[in-house]
């Protein structure tokens, strides 16, 4: 059921499905494993390891595409890695080529970056139904991965649920991947099942009141992650705060410029003035935690 939402969802947002061989070249494997099972008699040198990760088999299916005259290839693939524990249930995606082609409007064309493997692999998270609202950002995914250009996604600091980015340029000579392809892999197995309580789901009932927008803008430590800083105020009041994202960031005399966007929902009556004065204080509060000021 899992896998049946999840190829649903990535289908439905423009990715072609592709179904590749389980089994791989040892140069492949040593790429990304090394890979812990292999034929002792395989019909071909290029099909002797069972794969511990379902990019190899993206990669070449993508070189192909390209090398025949396709601008833009989006692909992904639900299947299974073979680690030395077990087998693990992943979902993997690939953009390569042609994000956008050239035009009068938009100049040159323009590439996938790491934010466009970012949102794929939140939107199949979602999806599947990780909690993604609770999902934290760590920098640099590992060694297949470009350093400055990937992160993986997790639930605390020990599970993570997945990988996404830029790929390492080595994979470009290793085994001729594409030139600044992204990807990511979704580790399904990771994905937290939701808890049923035995009844049914309660009715919609929407909010009778509208929300309210307020936008705060910090200056933060060079250390500081703005996701660290979206989630330190988004826990600040959270009976109040249904929302927060991050809209502005620049560079100021004074340091780094964090800008969020905050929605407040109001219960059965409208905020008071002196309501909202304690909801920014300690937003603000939240924010001085991380050793961010109000940008005055």
């Amino acid at each position: 059921m899992l896998e049946r939402v999840v190829r649903r969802t990535a289908a439905a947002r423009g990715l072609d499905e592709a179904v590749t061989w389980s089994f791989i070249s040892e140069p492949e494997a040593d790429a990304f494993g090394p890979g812990e099972w292999s034929l002792a008699n395989p019909i071909s040198e290029d099909m002797k390891v069972m794969r511990p990760s379902l990019l190899p088999g993206l990669i070449s299916a993508a070189r192909r595409n390209l090398d025949r005259g396709a601008p833009s290839v989006r692909l992904f693939e639900i299947g299974r890695r073979y680690l030395a524990d077990a087998e693990r249930p992943t979902a993997t995606l690939l953009l390569a080529g042609e994000k956008q082609p050239r035009g009068w409007q938009s100049g040159k064309a323009q590439r996938f970056d790491a934010f466009d493997a970012k949102a794929e692999a939140l939107a199949l998270l979602e999806a599947a139904g990780a909690p993604v609202a609770n999902l934290q950002i760590f920098p640099d995914a590992g060694p297949n991965w470009h350093p400055g250009r990937s992160a993986t996604l997790r639930l605390g600091p020990k599970t993570i649920v997945a990988a996404f980015g830029e790929l390492h340029p080595k994979l470009e000579k290793v085994i001729d991947a594409p030139e600044r392809a992204v990807a990511a892999e979704i580790y399904l197995d990771a994905i937290p099942l939701p808890r049923s309580s035995g009844h049914a789901r309660s009715a919609y009932t929407p909010p009778a009141l509208q929300p309210v927008t307020r936008d705060f803008a910090f200056i933060v430590p060079a250390e500081v992650q703005a996701d660290a800083l979206v989630r330190a105020i988004r826990g600040a009041d959270k009976q109040v705060i249904t929302g927060a994202r991050l809209f502005d960031r620049f560079e100021t005399a004074d340091g780094l410029s964090l800008a969020v966007e905050v929605v407040l929902q109001p219960g059965e009556r409208s905020f008071t003035e002196a309501e909202l004065g304690e909801t920014t204080r300690r937003i603000v509060a939240a924010a001085e935690k991380l050793g961010a000021r109000l940008r005055t």
